[in-house]
């Protein structure tokens, strides 16, 4: 053996090579992906969503089955059924915006996010690597639940047929239904971020979708239909949504609706603002 050979091998040490790309985005996002999927709880998450769905479409097939044999011609029309059968969207939301504050929170509660930004130290490129994920994720399990219940209500509901989703005005339903539940989401996951707190996110997700509009409705009481609470019940999650979903009801004819432009926009910023502070706080504070 040569010595001088050993001692030159022995002496080699690590040294950074400056002009490797790093981890690309689409590797990140592959990655995460990975995580989601070994991820239990987004699985059962998932499967809840879809089987809420469906479970909420079949009693409302039921329920205007009932309602046709009882007073024939007064179960609504294809587009009127169409929309009652994506009465599940409502708790997707929820769940799957509860699985989007998980999708973070638990790496940040773990200390297991240490490792991610070790391995992809840009924490923009982090951030929207998970983001993506989350949102491929949500938007294929928010697509089987819209096409799922529709099959289901259609089978039952005979105002209703499996091809009436290539209607247009159907279809347009079902894709604002499938856009605010992928959206929400990404507002879950935003304050995730932003709170790195799973109970705490879901707390405040609870209280956007559910609390807020409750309140809202009781103080338009107590003030008599003031114009700021007006306001308020018009720029609150929920009604964005249904406006979103099914132009002209304006909290089921309370107040005046929005457009559903205007809408669209006002979700994009309920969405957006946790988003970007989280992003802030994750990219200028420790992990």
């Amino acid at each position: 053996m040569n010595p001088t050979h050993t001692n030159t091998a022995a002496a080699r040490t690590f040294s950074v090579d400056t002009t490797s790309p790093g981890v690309s985005l689409t590797g990140a996002i592959r990655s995460e992906i990975v995580k989601l999927n070994a991820l239990r709880t987004c699985w059962w998450l998932s499967v809840i969503t879809i089987g809420l769905g469906g479970f909420m479409a079949g009693v409302v097939a039921f329920s205007v089955q009932h309602l046709m044999a009882d007073n024939p011609g007064s179960a609504g029309d294809a587009m009127e059924v169409a929309t009652q059968g994506q009465a599940g969207s409502y708790f997707a939301m929820f769940l799957l915006g509860s699985l989007g504050v998980i999708a973070i929170s638990t790496e940040c509660s773990t200390g297991a996010i240490r490792s991610s930004v070790t391995v992809v130290p840009r924490r923009s490129l982090l951030l929207s690597a998970k983001a993506v994920a989350l949102v491929m994720w949500a938007a294929v399990v928010a697509a089987i639940l819209v096409v799922a219940s529709h099959l289901l209500t259609s089978f039952i509901a005979e105002s209703l047929s499996p091809g009436d989703i290539f209607d247009a005005e159907i279809a347009a339903m079902y894709a604002a239904t499938w856009a605010t539940v992928t959206l929400t989401a990404l507002l879950g996951f935003g304050l995730g971020v932003l709170l790195r707190s799973a109970a705490g996110g879901i707390v405040v997700l609870a209280i956007i979708l559910f609390v807020m509009q409750i309140v809202t409705v009781i103080l338009y009481d107590i003030t008599g239909g003031a114009a700021w609470v007006e306001t308020l019940l018009q720029v609150e999650y929920t009604n964005l949504v249904n406006t979103l979903v099914n132009p002209g009801t304006g909290q089921g004819g309370l107040i005046a609706a929005l457009e559903p432009w205007q809408a669209g926009i006002g979700l994009l910023i309920w969405v957006g603002v946790p988003l970007t502070l989280g992003a802030l706080r994750f990219t200028r504070s420790d992990a």
